[in-house]
């Protein structure tokens, strides 16, 4: 150890622990040897250790060293000897006058060696932190005081995202009264690393401004998008949904989604999920064909699975030529397109009310009946207080028609129908006031007031309250293509069986009530020679006329609609339908053959699949009882470990597309995000707010989204995640 100081060595950690915790212990009988001092003979004495315990002596040397200074003391000074030579001077040892081991132990390099030698052991027996272990221990509390105030931020973010609640607000100022300001405000008077934070942090380094905002929202849509990709990923097989719109600032945004076979927890069922919105400069097939190919690789997902897609009927996005499904089937040939079934069953509803002239006419009325009371309060309550008189205490007055809210339509017609006579009164009052509102009043009492409008919304009321259910059943994630199209066939039976007297009496009866309650006398237009733009049967009676020239046409016309609309489609993809238990019959050779054909490529044992498909024959030929009627109920009851293909023919029937319900969900959250009052968002906020707001079930691990967001860029602030 000596050795090491001279050249200019430091000890280790090791060494200065040997050497203030050991001294060495002389074996029995040993004695000191003796040095002459003038006439004198003397030795080291032993004793000497006990009061400075620092004291340690050499018996290969016959000297003595300070064991503090030889670990810890860097002053040069007096009493050399005690540090490298050696300590021999054993007659001017002790003493009041000449002692020289009590004078070394008063210098100032000993004593601040021996304060270090002190703090050294109590490290080392654990008493007390080292320096290193000290400051360490200091950036640790940093640490997690910055990760804990970031992740206090992070929490009013997500909170306000997940609630559709506005970050920004007006200036007052220097300062902003805003719902994040607020809350930050709020939080920090009971949060205590929050406050210190905004309290001790630099001004550049707060991380409230909107661009750190706008960063960690994007973190956290990240972080939502990455759990979906990641059971989209599980689940292989995948169908996108894209549908576009244009938000209040007059961008044009696609919404895109994925609907998938989730089986996480053993809790299998069909997921259409939103992954985001992207804008559109254009809105040309190329475009949009570009925009969801792209967005989708970028979000990780592989194209070669994409097994479906699913848009509206426009011709840009279903034309057979040049459109979007035609151009990723180019790309993807396995990627059936499907015409949404919400979109063309309100088709149906649509050209249903428009192509008869009498039907299309009411329609119109009927619709300015519900602007007329819906434009004013005052208007409501009165129609209110006349429906409350006449029984209908939980009237919620008439709803407005929308061309793309499915079951509108209906929905106004009933309302008009059940509080017709209260409609009827109100007009009737306000036409004998003295108002601006008088005139439209009385124009109005008159337009309903005949008995072809009457009758008229009567059959209509009826014939689209068959398809009111459809409507939402269509609506329905866990569905798949071939039961929408059955449920859609079993409406369109419904609708023709009442094309007979039996099924027209009923309305004839009722709108007869209506007509006598307001005083209105049934009759009928008279029969002109030539007519080319009205029905113009002759008939005897009043029924008679109505039921031939308004209620069956009316029928035929519906029911051709869902004839073209809801035809059965010869896809080879839709034949897995027939591989459901209850409809295993219909499976014949020659659909057994287009439907393996088909699958080939994606079946995991594709050489064995013709005996699979005869072992599936068996085991439900066999089975007594009631047999699944669907594919996803097919999976979540047999157990399809020992039929791999079947399963997977079936999972991925089951992401074909049925509607994009999942896109118009979409831009309902859109409307409600991006307003007038925030019609400046731009598009990477708005997609992240929104798959806050639309995602609210998916778990967000904050401290991800810190990591995440750490990791994206340099930061003042020490959060010690090293990018990881």
């Amino acid at each position: 150890m000596k050795n090491k100081i001279k050249k200019g060595e430091s000890l280790s950690d090791g060494d200065k622990t040997c050497l203030l915790q050991n001294r060495w212990i002389p074996p029995e009988q040993h004695s000191y040897p003796y040095r002459k001092f003038g006439t004198k003979q003397l030795k080291y004495n032993v004793q000497w250790e006990k009061k400075y315990e620092w004291l340690r002596y050499s018996p290969f040397e016959d000297s003595a060293y300070c064991a503090h200074c030889l670990s810890f003391n860097k002053l040069k000074g007096s009493n050399f000897s005690f540090l490298t030579k050696g300590f021999t001077d054993w007659k001017n040892a002790v003493g009041e006058k000449r002692g020289i081991i009590p004078r070394h132990s008063l210098t100032e390099g000993h004593r601040k060696s021996t304060e270090k030698a002190e703090n050294f052991i109590s490290v080392v027996q654990k008493k007390r932190k080292d320096i290193s272990s000290i400051i360490s221990q200091q950036y640790e509390e940093k640490v997690t005081a910055n990760r804990n105030s970031l992740l206090s931020i992070i929490d009013i973010i997500v909170c306000l995202g997940q609630r559709n609640v506005a970050f920004r607000g007006s200036w007052e100022g220097d300062s902003e009264n805003g719902n994040f300001n607020h809350f930050v405000n709020w939080k920090a008077q009971f949060d205590v690393a929050l406050k210190q934070h905004m309290q001790t942090a630099p001004k550049n380094a707060i991380y409230l401004s909107p661009a750190i905002q706008n960063e960690l929202i994007e973190c956290c849509a990240e972080e939502i998008r990455g759990t979906l990709i990641n059971r989209i990923q599980a689940a292989k097989y995948f169908t996108v949904l894209a549908d576009e719109s244009m938000d209040i600032s007059g961008t044009e945004q696609m919404s895109i989604c994925v609907r998938y076979v989730n089986d996480e927890e053993e809790n299998l069922e069909i997921k259409e999920d939103f992954l985001g919105f992207c804008p559109l400069p254009k809105q040309d097939a190329a475009t949009i064909t570009s925009a969801i190919l792209n967005q989708l690789t970028k979000w990780g997902l592989q194209t070669t699975f994409l097994r479906g897609q699913g848009y509206d009927g426009a011709s840009t996005m279903s034309g057979k030529v040049s459109g979007v499904q035609k151009r990723v089937k180019e790309l993807y040939p396995r990627a059936m397109y499907t015409h949404c079934r919400s979109h063309a069953l309100n088709l149906v509803v649509v050209h249903g009310c428009s192509d008869l002239p009498l039907v299309r006419n009411t329609m119109s009325i009927v619709e300015k009946i519900a602007v007329f009371f819906s434009a004013t309060g005052a208007r409501k309550d009165a129609l209110r207080a006349e429906s409350r008189k006449e029984g209908q205490p939980k009237t919620a007055g008439i709803p407005l028609m929308s061309d793309t809210r499915w079951g509108s339509r209906a929905n106004t017609l009933s309302a008009f129908v059940e509080q017709f006579t209260a409609i009827h009164s109100v007009l009737e009052t306000m036409e004998a006031e003295v108002s601006s509102t008088s005139g439209k009043a009385s124009t109005l009492r008159h337009s309903i007031g005949t008995f072809e409008t009457i009758i008229t919304a009567v059959i209509a009321n009826k014939v689209l309250g068959y398809m009111l259910p459809l409507t939402k059943q269509l609506q329905s994630t866990n569905l798949d293509i071939i039961t929408a199209y059955e449920a859609a066939r079993n409406v369109r039976q419904v609708i023709a069986n009442q094309r007979n007297e039996q099924g027209f009496s009923p309305c004839f009866q009722k709108a007869t009530a209506l007509a006598n309650s307001v005083d209105v006398v049934p009759t009928k237009r008279r029969i002109s020679v030539k007519q080319n733009y009205r029905p113009n049967v002759s008939t005897e009676s009043v029924e008679d006329h109505y039921r031939v020239n308004l209620f069956y046409p009316f029928i035929d016309h519906i029911t051709t609609e869902l004839d073209e609309r809801f035809s059965e489609s010869n896809e080879p993809a839709l034949l897995a339908a027939y591989l459901v238990p209850k409809s295993l019959k219909k499976l014949s050779e020659e659909r057994e053959q287009r439907m393996v054909k088909w699958y080939h490529e994606d079946l995991p044992y594709p050489n064995t699949v013709d005996q699979e498909v005869e072992c599936w024959r068996h085991k439900f030929h066999s089975e007594d009882g009631v047999l699944p009627a669907s594919a996803l109920e097919t999976l979540k009851t047999t157990q399809m470990a020992f039929f791999p293909n079947i399963q997977c023919m079936l999972k991925i029937f089951l992401t074909l597309p049925v509607t994009t319900c999942e896109c118009e969900r979409s831009f309902s959250a859109m409307r409600r995000l991006k307003t007038w009052l925030r019609s400046s968002m731009s598009s990477e906020r708005l997609t992240g707010l929104a798959l806050m707001h639309v995602h609210q079930k998916v778990k967000l691990d904050k401290e991800r989204v810190l990591r995440r967001w750490d990791a994206s860029g340099h930061r003042r602030i020490q959060l010690a995640f090293n990018g990881k």
